[in-house]
């Protein structure tokens, strides 16, 4: 994965990004949780389960983008 100075480079003006420096930018970014769901007996009267815990955090963590960075890198992408 791509520290955000290499992301920052890739997104620079004039540059122009693929679909993978996208795809780096997208994982990089910690989206928000999904609702839990109503607990059901087995799930049979087809209710959503608890949500399960989140897991530790992964080696590449320290490289993930606050919501205001992505929103600049966007608006540089916006430009062009």
């Amino acid at each position: 994965m791509a520290t955000k100075e290499e992301l920052k480079e890739k997104f620079s003006t004039g540059k122009k990004p693929t679909g993978d420096d996208f795809a780096e930018l997208i994982d990089g970014v910690e989206g928000p949780k999904g609702a839990t769901g109503a607990a059901g007996k087995d799930g049979a009267d087809g209710s959503q389960g608890p949500k399960g815990e989140t897991g530790p955090a992964g080696k590449d963590a320290t490289n993930q983008f606050t919501e205001d960075e992505v929103t600049a890198l966007k608006a540089l992408i916006e430009k062009e």
